[in-house]
């Protein structure tokens, strides 16, 4: 399966409501002032994505249509962001 998503998406499980992590992408996002999608995915669409992205995180996070990984990928993402400033 060939999967293409521009912007900056947060994909959620949907299976997975209380996610901890995802709150935590949520907040990190909003606090940053970035504008996000949330798709919640079934266990279909996230296998898939799993397959193409190597990671078995949730969530699953794009950024500027970029796999970046799961919560501590976001928080690295950031961080090299901001020295490259």
């Amino acid at each position: 399966m060939d999967i293409k998503l521009n912007g900056n998406i947060l994909i959620k499980h949907k299976k997975l409501p209380d996610c901890e992590f995802c709150e935590k992408c949520e907040n990190l996002l909003n606090q940053k002032g970035i504008s996000y999608t949330t798709i919640y995915s079934d266990k279909w669409f996230f296998g898939d994505l799993m397959k193409v992205s190597k990671s078995q995180s949730v969530p699953q996070i794009i950024m500027k249509g970029e796999f970046v990984g799961d919560y501590d990928n976001l928080v690295e993402y950031f961080k090299e962001k901001n020295a490259s400033t």
